[in-house]
């Protein structure tokens, strides 16, 4: 009895030496350079009630085993990681410092030299690189090589980074600097107005910071040249098109009752895709007057109603192919008799009629005169015409937001539409709730069919065809000093000196010349600004081209 209690006492003094190390790791969470510990077991002496015997052939009896009675566990070893990486982390502190690998800092407190791994480095009152914890030195090798500047690995001596010779540095100007990266060539904003931009700093001889703003364009021929649409919204309305369209944006739910268990269920895409794909088509065609066999209209623009193909074997036998495709993949068609299509009743305003079979529809239903003059005042309707209106405009719309809390606390918003004359003033228009609810649609006041390009213009823009592959113009479009205050380039830009052509090999993008065959640099001669600036070259041998 006693030996066991013995066993267990041991363990559990043990254990209490395991917790120990862990709450000391737990401790030292935050503890730089700190060196984690575990702790290894091992069991103790064994007691031995009876020795072993060996088998006795004179009477034909096998030896037996010791009986060893352990006395329980006892710590093994408590080992330290001593060159473990810790996680690594931004401090804020320039001279923290952390090592990677098996490796360490050597220190001295003036007598004797240390090795350690704690970075936490500061810089003491004479300039030298010093532990925070104990004011150590930190040791280094400080000595080059006058030839090739190579560090001579000698003996460690106290690293000073400031002193008297290196505490200040006069001010210069920026005589190089390099441009690195790729220019891509499927990059939309390398065909806006002033290109990719890219902002370079610059140093003049006070060392005052200046930004150059330069902008990447391909280059192109200037005689070609084509227009492109302009899709544009505003919240002051101008400019409307001169035709809108009041369209059905319905969704459409497809059901059909199963002929072996009478239960009416939905058609969804993924029960038959090729037939899915076609029906839509040909469902949208046959309400816009379109015959298709087997479907019979019943739709109204803008209404939940539904539409009933009458005869499924019908409209699969009008498309054999279609047939085929959808028994070869699926016995859905065994089941139905019938299909009723549903449509959610959703309208919503277009600039362009659709085709017949296209979604939305469009038939005769566009917005209602009433509205369309509410928005657009002055416009002419022409002679026999109910779908497109044209004329100009000399008044505009302005939608102002209303917010107000009703008797249930709730917030309701509500808009107030003003018609805005050409001098600036503005006039109430009385609306209907159905011009209202028209007009919020058609403006995108956040409705769901709202229409979010409102009108097009063209504008003249480059043909691409007409881009010269692999040539780049890179050109200074501006300069700002450290408070952001425009800078004068009058005389820079008159000098004919702002802008130089890059050029890449075609086939692989690597970098060729730029302001002329075999440069690998342009300079920009701001010394024309200024006796405080210098002309700087920037090499752009790093740069490639990627079409």
């Amino acid at each position: 009895m006693m030996r066991s209690l013995y066993s267990g006492v041991s363990g559990l003094r043990t254990h209490q030496t395991r917790m120990d190390v862990i709450g000391n790791n737990i401790a030292n969470v935050n503890t730089t350079a700190y060196k984690a510990k575990n702790i290894t077991f091992s069991d103790m002496l064994y007691q031995t009630t009876q020795s072993a015997t060996g088998p006795n052939t004179a009477n034909g009896t096998a030896g037996t085993n010791p009986r060893q009675i352990g006395l329980g566990v006892k710590t093994g070893a408590i080992n330290t990681s001593i060159t473990t990486e810790g996680a690594t982390q931004s401090t804020g502190n320039p001279f923290d410092l952390k090592l990677t690998g098996e490796a360490f800092f050597v220190v001295s407190d003036g007598k004797n030299q240390y090795f350690t791994r704690d970075g936490s480095f500061n810089v003491d009152a004479a300039g030298y690189l010093c532990m925070g914890s104990t004011g150590y030195i930190v040791q280094g090798w400080t000595n080059t090589d006058a030839e090739t500047g190579a560090i001579i690995q000698d003996s460690v001596k106290p690293i000073q980074v400031m002193s008297e010779k290196n505490a200040t540095y006069p001010a210069a100007y920026t005589t190089k600097a390099t441009i690195s990266g790729i220019i891509d060539g499927n990059d939309d904003n390398l065909m806006t107005e002033n290109g990719r931009i890219m902002n370079v700093q610059t140093l003049d001889n006070r060392g005052y910071e200046y930004n150059l703003k330069f902008g990447i364009k391909p280059v192109t021929d200037p005689t070609a040249t084509k227009m492109r649409d302009v899709q544009n919204t505003e919240t002051l309305y101008k400019n409307i098109p001169t035709s809108i369209y009041k369209v059905d944006t319905s969704t459409l739910t497809f059901k059909y009752k199963d002929a072996t268990t009478g239960v009416e269920k939905t058609l969804k895409d993924s029960d038959a895709p090729e037939l899915m794909d076609q029906l839509i088509k040909d469902v949208w065609k046959a309400v816009n007057g379109g015959t298709v066999t087997g479907i019979t209209p019943n739709h109204t623009v803008g209404a939940n109603d539904s539409t009933t193909i009458v005869d499924l074997a019908a409209y699969l036998n009008a498309n054999q192919t279609l047939k085929d495709k959808v028994l070869a993949s699926s016995d859905l068609m065994q089941k139905m008799k019938n299909l009723t299509v549903t449509f959610s009743g959703d309208t919503g305003f277009v600039k362009k009629l659709p085709t017949i079979d296209e979604y939305p529809i469009s038939g005769a239903s566009t917005i209602s005169d009433e509205v369309v003059k509410k928005l657009y005042p002055t416009v002419n309707t022409p002679a026999g015409a109910t779908t497109e209106y044209s004329g100009a405009t000399t008044s505009s719309i302005l939608a102002t937001e209303q917010k107000y809390t009703d008797e249930n606390g709730e917030t309701v918003t509500e808009y107030k539409f003003e018609s805005v004359a050409a001098d600036g003033s503005k006039s109430p228009i009385s609306v209907t709730k159905e011009q209202y609810n028209d007009m919020l649609k058609l403006i995108g006041f956040g409705q769901k069919d709202d229409i979010v390009n409102m009108y097009t213009t063209q504008e003249q823009m480059t043909d691409n065809n007409s881009v010269v592959p692999g040539q780049y113009t890179i050109e200074l479009i501006g300069m700002t000093d450290s408070n952001g205050a425009n800078v004068d380039i009058t005389t820079l830009k008159n000098s004919g000196t702002t802008k130089f052509t890059a050029v890449y090999d075609t086939g692989n993008g690597k970098f060729k010349s730029v302001g002329g065959d075999g440069n690998t640099a342009f300079t920009l001669n701001l010394g024309l600004l200024g006796s405080e600036f210098s002309n700087v070259s920037f090499d752009m041998s790093n740069t490639s081209n990627l079409d």
